[in-house]
């Protein structure tokens, strides 16, 4: 929690010392930790303190391939929650304030977000927050108008770091529309899959079964309200199919899996140029509609903030452990073995 002296501190150091511990993704591979100058806000701009930032599933893709979103060498790390330590000229917040936001923002201009699609839109990766594996993080001025959100003294660091995660997953649940009494099957226990879970329950989903190979993470499904079934044993039909593995093979069999009239959202993301096939029969006959949502917008974004500033809504199981921003490659060869969900820096 923030303390009035914290302010003059952070101030203090940011001044003297201009420097900062960073986690660097210097090739495929190849993380080390150095000391980068600590950036200093512009106009609108935010320099964060963070105080947690956690793993995902795009970060160990750029870990174990590279990723075109992510340049290296560079600073990972996307999720965050922190305290203001430094703001721009113009800026909405306050230097000492806790924040909690997420890594993109739409331009609100484009044809896509005229449209109704802000997760489309044309330029939403252009200015993006990455770097969050380090003490401060600059927070682009975009970013911070539209999906920083002030955070509550009650909610801990390491559950608000959630935002942008969930928000992927309020955009998948927005374009799915599930019915409460829907059976739904979700494929793939990491961190998404196990967010669709806690989604879907808070929407008043009951018939959620969870489907994967691994046992810890399937435990932990059953927890969050799912029955829980290995993918070698999976068997019927379903209302809606959640693919949450991006490997090809499963995306390929998810059609399996739905009843006719059911919809199938290929959610994990297979590396670009793949190919896949589909039995076109039950596509055609069965009326199988295939879904494949990316990123979020603005609206997601405040859904996903809703469910955290529920106390009912807990996921705080996903969170397997802290770790040093040192043990950086230890924490992704643990997770390239699917050991744990996701880790928590506290940088």
């Amino acid at each position: 929690m923030y303390r009035p002296q914290d302010e003059a501190v952070l101030s203090t150091r940011i001044r003297t010392t201009g420097k900062m511990q960073a986690l660097i993704l210097e090739e495929p591979g190849c993380l080390t930790v150095q000391y980068l100058p600590i950036p200093l806000p512009g106009p609108g701009e935010i320099l964060l303190r963070v105080r947690a930032a956690t793993t995902c599933g795009t970060d160990l893709k750029a870990f174990l391939r590279g990723h075109p979103q992510i340049p290296m060498p560079g600073v990972l790390g996307h999720e965050y929650s922190g305290e203001v330590a430094l703001v721009g000229p113009g800026s909405a917040f306050k230097e000492g304030e806790e924040i909690m936001g997420v890594h993109s923002a739409p331009c609100q201009k484009c044809r896509w977000c005229l449209r109704g699609q802000e997760n489309l839109c044309h330029s939403i990766m252009a200015t993006k927050v990455l770097g969050a594996y380090a003490e401060y993080l600059l927070i682009p001025a975009r970013i911070a108008r539209l999906n920083v959100f002030h955070k509550p003294n009650w909610l801990p660091h390491e559950r608000a770091v959630l935002l942008e995660p969930l928000a992927c997953v309020a955009q998948g649940i927005e374009t799915l529309h599930p019915d409460s009494q829907d059976e739904v099957l979700i494929i793939g226990p990491g961190a998404i899959g196990l967010m669709f879970v806690a989604a879907l329950r808070q929407l008043g989903v009951t018939q959620i079964t969870l489907a994967g190979r691994n046992k810890e993470r399937l435990a932990i499904g059953e927890q969050l309200g799912a029955r829980a079934v290995y993918l070698e044993d999976l068997t019927g039909e379903y209302d809606k199919v959640v693919e949450c593995t991006g490997k090809l093979e499963v995306w390929e069999r998810s059609v399996d899996f739905a009843r006719r009239g059911g919809s199938v959202m290929l959610f994990g993301g297979c590396p670009s140029g793949t190919r896949a096939s589909f039995d076109t029969g039950r596509l055609h006959y069965d009326q199988i509609t295939l879904l494949s949502p990316f990123h979020f917008g603005t609206k997601a974004v405040r859904t996903a903030r809703s469910w955290l500033l529920d106390p009912e809504f807990d996921i705080s199981a996903l969170i397997t452990s802290e770790r040093e921003l040192g043990e950086g490659a230890r924490v992704f060869e643990d997770l390239r073995e699917g050991r744990g969900i996701k880790f928590l820096f506290r940088p």
